[in-house]
């Protein structure tokens, strides 16, 4: 008999195969007494642990930046930066000198207390942060105890294909490995939809479903599941009708696909013979090499931040190797590399953020071009490493969150004084690189007449311009539905800036994830947008929407759109601009 648990449905998709029950046992956490000449002993053990719990999750980092991408390895981050939260690291020291108790009960006596005040808040993304914390304390503490695994999922397979793993819970570190090794589905007994976990198993694409009850004991190992990750549901023993229905959900989508491989090796050109630019983004040699495989005329964003989470600042030379590497994998196609876009939201070992954390909002602090105009050896570094590879490939620079023309004009003079330097050297670079920048925040988009003056290319980050705009953080389960490009502000400020790129003959491509959502190609097209840059496993899908579309009736419909009489029925712009294709 078929057997159906729900729970949050987190990443959507759907995943059948046979269960995997991962192994882990709760840790006991007994108290015992410590004399008063042991205290200092005994903090030294707890430090100790938090220090070896900090460089595990740093070195995993590091591995998963590599393989999987930096968006994965900047979540992992955030479990290194809550090890050095000074209520969770203060209040712990300070339990054991007054009680004069050993470290693992002092430690999970302040968390007990720091989960009291989560669970006291409204905001049900911040009470999630809750559960982050009880996740970097379960390291700490099996740190403590000699006995614990020092690995997770010592027992687990290296290859998951066909695999859904059932689990107690899943450290975003945890996950990162099973998604290195193939896993089909996840299901957590414990999680709610706005953790990091539950963040990373939707960046990652494996179908999710947490916050199942009592799932390890409801399920067996080895037994036939079906995961609608966009329900919520897991189905144990499906029946004949639960099975086929889901095998052609599987066909469809896999015909699909395979129409999406009849167009490989046709261009990008609408019905009415606009040739449209589908470049991608990367960051890692495999999205590289995709990308080149999918047929893109170009990296439209190389990012950078992988290199500064791994240890110390990295050397021109070290990052001089990598340019070149990527330049070498591409085989010609153009790089546009991005700099270094850190802020006081993420975290490394020798940029100082310890003040700058205490911000109420990092997203609107130091970052980005403003961390780099404050910090401008560690700038040049790379600025020099850029130029240098523009003299191997056809190489462009793009500065991310230009706000104002003194911020680019500071950027021009550190980048003569960086060319400057190599010519002492006697060090080739392109005279001529482009140099782009990052249209990401209001005030730059509606300053786009002024700022393009000194640019030679935007790109557009619709992923801040939406959040910035909308006041919406789009990975805030309580805000997300605010997150909308279809909203009539975000289009009228696209389109302004597509307009204004024009009359400046400025290049202008978009390089967030609207660019790589299919339902949003036709309305960017309609919009004047030439240039799309996304993840190389969407080329092939906006390719076939381009290929379908007739732009100047999209453009019809969009101005149709902006024209309706005030009190007109509500209407989707998605639908208006669809319709117009019929």
């Amino acid at each position: 008999m078929t057997l159906a648990l729900t729970g949050h449905a987190v990443g959507r998709g759907i995943a059948i195969g046979r269960s995997h029950l991962a192994e882990g046992s709760e840790l006991e956490i007994g108290e015992y007494r410590i004399g008063a000449d042991e205290v200092d002993k005994e903090i030294r053990r707890y430090r100790n642990a938090i220090d070896a719990a900090r460089h595990q999750l740093e070195d995993l980092a590091g591995r998963v930046s590599r393989n999987v991408g930096i968006g994965a390895a900047e979540i992992i981050q955030t479990h290194v930066l809550m090890l050095s939260d000074s209520r969770l690291r203060d209040g712990t020291e300070e339990h054991i000198r007054r009680e004069l108790c050993n470290a693992e009960w002092a430690l999970q006596m302040q968390l007990e207390r720091m989960l009291v005040e989560f669970r006291s808040l409204d905001d049900e993304y911040i009470r999630s942060r809750g559960e982050d914390v009880a996740q970097v304390v379960r390291l700490v503490q099996n740190k403590l105890n000699e006995e614990a695994a020092d690995k997770p999922f010592e027992n687990m397979p290296d290859r998951l294909a066909d695999t859904l793993v059932i689990s107690r819970e899943l450290t975003p570190g945890e996950l990162a490995i099973l998604h290195e090794r193939g896993v089909a589905g996840i299901v957590t007994e414990h999680g709610g939809p706005t953790s990091h976990t539950a963040i990373l198993a939707k960046s990652l694409g494996i179908p999710t479903v947490m916050g199942v009850r009592r799932a390890q004991s409801l399920l067996r190992e080895g037994e036939i599941l079906v995961l609608d990750g966009g329900l919520g549901v897991v189905y144990a023993d499906p029946d004949e009708a639960i099975s086929n229905h889901y095998l052609e959900v599987q066909r469809i989508t896999r015909r699909f696909k395979n129409s999406l491989e009849a167009i490989r090796d046709l261009p990008a050109v609408s019905l009415d013979g606009h040739r449209i630019s589908l470049q991608a983004n990367a960051e890692r040699p495999a999205e590289l090499q995709m990308a080149r495989d999918e047929g893109a005329s170009g990296i439209g964003l190389y990012r950078t931040e992988f290199l500064y989470l791994q240890g110390a600042p990295p050397d021109e030379e070290t990052q001089l190797a990598e340019f070149a590497a990527a330049i070498a994998l591409l085989g010609g196609i153009p790089l546009t590399i991005r700099t270094l876009d850190l802020g006081a939201d993420k975290s490394t070992d020798y940029l100082d953020f310890s003040q700058l954390r205490r911000c109420a909002n990092p997203a609107l602090g130091l970052r980005a071009v403003r961390l780099c105009l404050r910090d401008t050896d560690l700038f040049k570094t790379q600025l020099r490493a850029i130029l240098r590879a523009s003299a191997l490939g056809s190489v462009r620079c793009l500065i991310p969150m230009l706000t104002s023309v003194q911020e680019i004009r500071m950027v021009h003079l550190l980048l003569d004084e960086s060319r400057e330097e190599l010519e002492e050297r006697g060090l080739d670079y392109d005279r001529e690189m482009p140099v782009g920048g990052m249209i990401e925040v209001p005030a730059a988009a509606l300053a786009i007449e002024e700022l393009g003056r000194h640019l030679d290319f935007i790109s557009v980050g619709t992923n801040d311009l939406l959040q910035y705009t909308l006041a919406a953080d789009r990975v805030d389960e309580q805000v997300a539905h605010l997150y909308d490009l279809q909203h009539p502000g975000v289009v009228r400020l696209l389109r302004h800036i597509f307009r204004e790129a024009e009359a400046l003959r400025l290049p202008a491509t978009v390089c967030g994830e609207a660019a790589g959502d299919r339902q949003y190609t036709r309305l960017l097209l309609a919009l004047g947008l030439k240039e799309f840059s996304m993840h190389p496993g969407r080329l092939l899908e906006v390719k076939q929407v381009v290929r379908e579309t007739d732009i100047p009736k999209a453009r019809a419909a969009l101005s149709h759109w902006f024209n309706l009489p005030p009190g007109s029925p509500p209407t989707s712009l998605l639908q208006v601009i669809n319709e117009s294709q019929r």
